[in-house]
């Protein structure tokens, strides 16, 4: 078994089965399409794509597996899982499926994840020997200036590293408009090192957030971030109450911390909320920051703004929010 990211499915083309596990648009489509490209020019021209989901007909293909003896063809299949999770029928189909597969079939799986028990499934172990897995989940904000590297690195491009960490700002989460406005920067100046005013010159703001983003900088006192994020928050529609009840969920979670933390350890108030272990150290940091008294404070403020909410203009509640967002990470106490 291989594990790989995205970017470099091309040095690793060699293999009959693929697994790509994330949801990232772009890493799908590029590896898909890197897989379809190598297979065809392999001879594989019949290629059949199948959309898994509780009306899928499985026996559909488990007949493609097996007219390929009769035709001696060889055949591509891709089961698009989309935003189905694996459960117990969906892993039995799947183990059928892998005792059927011949060497004239080539399969490619894509899932938006896999959990290590459930990599313990008969299909799984069938094909480890031969499968390729290639992360497709979208670079965070740690991640993506490396990946950024790797992908000028690939195109040949020289850019200073400031440029990088703009592109990063206005990009994050969105790599098919990141590709894209690193092409046009290649085009615009081919054979020069591209330097941050040229990067500048050529951005828009395209980051694409979800809420949790906002949360998370938020607790880890990223003023900048957080208010960039949820100000595109708020330019793609995204619903204020939603954002409120998961900044309620978030509060109260921190506040009940903070009061088991009084009586018993950290680690036993992590482990009493379940909380995951890499948010741990992003937690322990905010909560030696702020007491008890302001995150009490700052949740009557969001019971206030949410009585408020149906008589106040959209500009108000938007104002409210970035208040909120200030009043959490103690830059505008009471």
């Amino acid at each position: 078994m291989i594990k790989i990211g995205a970017d470099q499915i091309n040095h690793q083309l060699g293999s009959p089965y693929y697994l790509l596990i994330g949801s990232d648009p772009y890493l799908q489509h590029y590896a898909l399409t890197q897989l379809r490209n190598t297979f065809g020019q392999k001879g594989f021209d019949e290629q059949l794509t199948f959309t898994i989901d509780n009306q899928t007909d499985w026996s559909a293909i488990y007949d493609s597996c097996q007219a390929l003896n009769l035709f001696s063809n060889n055949t591509l299949i891709f089961l698009d899982f989309g935003d189905n999770a694996l459960n117990t029928a969906l892993i039995t189909k799947l183990n059928t499926l892998s005792e059927v597969l011949t060497p004239d079939i080539a399969l490619i799986i894509s899932l938006n994840k896999i959990t290590k028990t459930q990599e313990n499934a008969t299909w799984y172990k069938a094909l480890a020997d031969k499968l390729v897995i290639v992360n497709c989940t979208t670079p965070d904000t740690l991640q993506l200036p490396q990946w950024i590297k790797n992908h000028l690195q690939i195109k040949k491009m020289d850019i200073e590293p400031q440029a990088i960490e703009l592109l990063c700002y206005y990009y994050e989460g969105n790599l098919l408009a990141l590709t894209q406005i690193i092409e046009q920067l290649l085009l615009l100046y081919p054979n020069h090192k591209i330097t941050y005013e040229q990067v500048e010159n050529n951005i828009n703001d395209s980051a694409v957030f979800s809420p949790y983003h906002w949360i998370d900088a938020m607790v880890a006192n990223k003023s900048k971030r957080a208010m960039h994020i949820l100000q595109q928050l708020r330019m793609n529609d995204i619903e204020p109450l939603i954002l409120m009840r998961i900044f309620q969920r978030e509060l109260i979670l921190i506040i009940n911390l903070k009061k088991s933390s009084e009586k018993n350890s950290l680690k036993q108030a992590f482990d009493k909320f379940k909380v995951w272990q890499n948010k741990r150290a992003l937690y322990t940091s905010y909560l030696n920051r702020n007491d008890i008294k302001n995150l009490f404070t700052t949740l009557a403020k969001l019971t206030e703004i949410e009585i408020g909410v149906k008589h106040d203009s959209q500009l108000r509640i938007w104002d409210n929010l970035n208040s909120l967002m200030m009043q959490f990470m103690g830059l505008n106490q009471c």
